[in-house]
């Protein structure tokens, strides 16, 4: 039997700290039936369209109780898994889509959707745009409601580019040639803070999808290979290549710090995903994106838009499945998957909330730009074994900090996968 990582207890003490509150159940004063949904939106736009649909959700049903609780998103993923392997786990629950999501199938800690969506026709699950369920089902059933979708892009500044009269590239060489101009400007080419080595770990996900063939990158991230083939040092070497452009100690770098050199127009050029695009939003300056660009001769796929959806998972554990059912239908409705967009800026992932009433132009392209994807790239650490992803994604933030090279970062990494198969 597979070896479930990312549900061991990191730790006795977080795990006595939890509040008794956590626990589900019934309020035996107030006879209600209480549900806790635990997401990583502890604070800002999203945290008060939870807060808002919650409190509305309660005054149309009284006898049940949503209970808000959060975890920053630099610690979620360490409390989710806590909560999970103790007796205090969330009725509903945020999950990241693909392997991440189906580690918590796997342990036993999922319940089973896929009854509930297609009732009555499938009403429920023909509300959404159904090619955002695929990387929640696992073995043809559904264990996930999939919130919001994403992908991810180079934001740039325009009026920096009309300045300087540069075009968007459209290939690796031309992508060269304009950074080259911009660090000859003065401007920091891409703005990057990569303190928590995901940044990075992005930009793999995108080099790796450029570079290495298909069917081999996909063997390999589900550990049927072994990461051997040489196209993963090459991918890596691509990512060495824009060091020299990156912001000035990019380790060191928190990830605000290099949202706000983009936004003060230090930075020309930003890659970030397009549900953090409120944060571009009160950029006073005219901006646009585009995608990460071709790598031609590269034995990849150079169509794929990298991204994933997000979306809420139930406990098999809940007490109160029917009642988790109910607040996820009322979350996922038409009316409020039109104000995640509107409030929070949240590219929804119910078909139509994405509109003229809820959004602005550029946001509408974007979505199209998901929708119209003829293949999502998950990411990195959303398709691959974590503790993989822990070790790869350590070793390129040490080799861009130039203390590895690029094979000794896959030497690193096979030996994670030489190892993580043996324990399976």
């Amino acid at each position: 039997m597979k070896k479930i990582r990312t549900l061991v207890i990191v730790g006795l003490c977080m795990l006595i700290a939890l509040p008794a509150l956590f626990a589900s159940g019934s309020s035996e004063e107030s006879g209600k039936q209480r549900i806790e949904v635990f997401t990583r939106f502890s604070d800002g736009a999203t945290k008060t369209y939870f807060d808002e649909v919650a409190a509305s959700f309660m005054a149309e049903n009284p006898d049940i109780e949503i209970v808000l609780s959060s975890a920053n998103n630099a610690n979620y993923k360490q409390e989710i898994n806590v909560r999970l392997a103790s007796n205090s786990s969330p009725d509903i629950y945020f999950a990241w889509s693909g392997v991440y999501a189906r580690n918590f199938v796997d342990g036993g800690r999922a319940l089973d959707l896929t009854d509930y969506l297609m009732a009555d026709d499938g009403e429920w699950y023909n509300s959404f745009i159904t090619n955002q369920f695929e990387t929640f089902t696992f073995g043809e059933r559904i264990y996930g409601i999939p919130l919001m979708m994403d992908g991810k892009a180079f934001y740039y500044n325009q009026d920096i580019f009309d300045e300087l009269g540069l075009e968007v590239p459209e290939n690796w060489d031309e992508f060269i040639a304009v950074l080259d101009v911009l660090k000859g400007s003065g401007y920091i080419p891409i703005s990057l803070g990569n303190i928590e080595d995901w940044a990075t770990g992005h930009y793999m996900t995108t080099l790796n999808q450029r570079v290495v063939p298909a069917d081999t990158l996909a063997a390999d991230y589900a550990l049927e290979g072994d990461f051997t083939a040489p196209e993963y040092v090459t991918a890596l070497e691509y990512l060495e290549k824009l060091v020299p452009y990156f912001t000035p100690e990019f380790n060191s770098v928190t990830y605000d710090a290099g949202i706000n050199d983009f936004i003060s127009g230090k930075a020309a050029i930003y890659y970030e995903q397009f549900n953090q695009v409120q944060y571009i939003m009160p950029a006073e300056f005219n901006w646009s994106w585009f995608d990460f660009p071709d790598i031609e001769g590269a034995a990849g796929d150079q169509n794929a838009l990298t991204g994933s959806p997000q979306g809420l998972m139930v406990s098999s554990t809940t007490k109160y499945p029917e009642a988790c059912i109910k607040f996820l239908k009322y979350l996922t409705n038409f009316e409020n998957s039109e104000k995640l967009v509107a409030e929070a800026q949240m590219f929804s992932c119910v078909d139509g909330a994405i509109n003229e009433n809820s959004a602005n132009e550029k946001m509408s392209l974007m979505a199209e730009t998901i929708k119209n994807a003829p293949t999502i790239n998950p990411w990195f650490d959303n398709a691959t074994d974590s503790e993989v992803v822990t070790t790869y994604q350590a070793s390129i933030q040490a080799m861009v900090g130039g203390a590895k090279t690029a094979e000794e970062v896959m030497a690193d990494v096979q030996a994670k996968v030489a190892q993580v198969k043996a324990e399976m």
